[in-house]
């Protein structure tokens, strides 16, 4: 053999290892374009695909069964690449023109092999099931439902996750999602760990097991279904009829859970990043024009660890920025060809810690590109229900009538509907148990009994005359000495809507719309076996609190700051 024939043996080789063990999972959806002038329909068919290296994704999907049509161009560019996991991820938008006479069709892409994992998963295929009927319900073709993932998530082992998959469906069907079925749907079944749980609603639920450290690859399908009987028909004449129990697409959802080492604390905003606003909540729906910028903000933080990526998936064209430390800005521009379409868009943010990563939740949106000339959040605001904060204990219904305190804004109706706090008490003020919150402390066994006495003033400062009223609540941590005093626990009950103070705007000239903003004074009492520091205060009793509020059903757009403290002599 020659030495040129020997470099090139060699070169195929190592062209081969790049694909041998390090697919990191993809995504496809469809949207159908229109007619055509000589009666066929155009299709275009995006999908995500992600490597474990730096090189990105490139290839071409196969027609299995029906008339898949005629590929009429395919586009591949990078959407994110992971700095510190060295993964790159690409869509692919692929036009194709179909019979008007195609009723399903299905597509098929494969490659070498996953990652090494521990649920030994090893080919990969994602299949696409493709139904271009009319609908009776919206006189229009049947589309897919939205979805795109971040390729490669971590979690500590003893922390719970829900991974909270998109499933937007621009048809208002009902999405599901299950575990794809091998040799049809896969090659292999994920066959997860027990501490892994798929819910019909498309959330991947991880239990937290220490012993379950490791990669595991994840293969799903998701799936639309009509929420009402409906048929579908088709320019031959023929037509099928779907129940609510009939399945009109399927799509291949597959990516990597890697399960690392516990940590000392799983608390939100500690190791694992937090998300804060003005980052939008999961699921909002933003509205974007063609040819016009739209911004989107995100902020994280993490006080154990260092913010230092903000890991996307979305349009291959989105560009992301760092404003300042944890917080980013995402871009994108929409094409004119984009116009009438729905594009998802999904982030996590990743802080390190020496050689340690930790990532936030999964949070995810939808950006409807359209003919408006402002960015919207998800409800009109001349219709949308006021925000409310319903404090509700269960004690005695008839016994007292509720407190109501009204907070109105003063900004007229188009930009921000009335905000409404509801403290509303049931027992009587005189005599009732005070309402007892568990906060778990994440210190050591060791740490001092503290008995938390929590006032809560609620301040507009741009209502002068706004009624104020007090609570009194007693708080006492679950897991520490029986110091503190046996009480009476009141279950509570917070609800918000809607879930964040949603702040996106397109630039270049048109307005920011952003929800008002109230301070709420807490006056806590502590008391403690030895003395309390206020780094103790700030990082340990704060940080439970902003918890079990959370926990509680207050949206997490909201900051605790120690202004001051005064000791008190027993």
């Amino acid at each position: 053999m020659s030495p040129s024939q020997s470099s090139l043996l060699l070169l195929l080789l190592m062209v081969s290892c790049s694909w041998a063990s390090h697919f990191l999972g993809g995504t496809m959806t469809f949207n159908p374009r229109g007619t055509n002038p000589d009666g066929t329909y155009r299709v275009d068919l995006r999908y995500k695909a992600a490597l474990l290296s730096r090189g990105c994704f490139s290839d071409t999907w196969s027609c299995i069964s029906g008339d898949c049509g005629n590929e009429i161009s395919l586009v591949v560019n990078t959407v994110d690449q992971g700095i510190s996991e060295d993964w790159c991820q690409t869509e692919g938008v692929m036009t194709r023109h179909v019979s008007n006479n195609t009723q399903t069709f299905d597509l098929l892409l494969d490659g070498g092999n996953w990652i090494d994992n521990d649920n030994s998963v090893v080919l990969w295929w994602l299949w696409t099931h493709v139904d271009l009927g009319v609908r009776s319900d919206t006189k229009t073709v049947n589309r897919s439902p939205q979805t795109t993932v971040v390729p490669l998530m971590r979690v500590p082992a003893n922390c719970p996750r829900d991974f909270n998959l998109l499933s937007f469906d621009p048809d208002g069907d009902e999405v599901r999602c299950r575990y794809a079925v091998p040799t049809d749907e896969c090659v292999t079944s994920s066959d997860l760990p027990n501490d892994f749980t798929l819910q019909e609603n498309c959330t991947l639920s991880f239990w937290g097991n220490s012993n379950t450290t490791g990669t595991y690859a994840v293969q799903i399908v998701m799936e639309d279904f009509p929420t009402q009987t409906i048929s579908l028909s088709y320019t031959d004449g023929s037509q099928s009829i779907r129940t609510s129990n009939n399945t009109l697409c399927k799509l291949p959802v597959q990516f990597a859970v890697r399960v690392d080492p516990p940590v000392t604390s799983c608390m939100e905003g500690l190791y694992l990043p937090m998300f804060l606003s003005p980052t939008p909540a999961q699921g909002a729906l933003l509205y974007a024009s063609a040819d016009q910028p739209l911004e989107i903000t995100v902020r994280a933080q993490a006080t154990q660890s260092t913010v230092s990526e903000l890991l996307v998936s979305g349009p291959s064209s989105i560009t992301e920025n760092t404003t300042v430390p944890g917080e980013y800005l995402l871009r994108w521009t929409p094409t004119e060809d984009e116009e009438g379409g729905y594009y998802p868009v999904c982030f996590i943010a990743q802080g390190v810690n020496d050689s340690s990563m930790y990532h936030s939740e999964l949070r995810c949106l939808i950006v409807r590109v359209g003919n408006t000339s402002a960015i919207r959040t998800t409800e009109e605001p001349t219709t949308s229900p006021p925000l409310a904060i319903n404090l509700t204990t269960t004690e005695e219904p008839t016994t007292s009538p509720p407190l109501t305190v009204n907070l109105t804004t003063t900004e007229e109706p188009i930009t921000s509907p009335p905000l409404t706090t509801n403290l509303t008490t049931t027992e009587e003020p005189t005599s009732s148990p005070p309402l007892t919150t568990n906060l778990t402390t994440t210190g050591e066994p060791t740490s001092p009994p503290l008995t938390i006495q929590l006032t809560t003033t609620q301040i507009s400062p741009a209502l002068p005359n706004t009624t104020q009223t007090t609570t009194e609540l007693t708080t006492t941590p679950t897991n520490v000495s029986t110091y503190a005093p046996t009480t009476t626990t009141a279950p509570t009950t917070l609800s918000t809507h809607p879930t964040t103070d949603l702040t996106t705007h397109i630039v270049d000239g048109t307005t920011t719309s952003s929800g008002p903003r109230y301070v709420v004074v807490l006056r806590i009492k502590l008391s403690s076996l030895i003395p309390l520091t206020d780094d103790y205060i700030r990082n340990v009793v704060l940080q439970q609190l902003r918890e079990e509020l959370i926990r509680q059903g207050l949206p997490g757009d909201f900051a605790l700051r120690l202004r001051a403290t005064h000791g008190i002599s027993s």
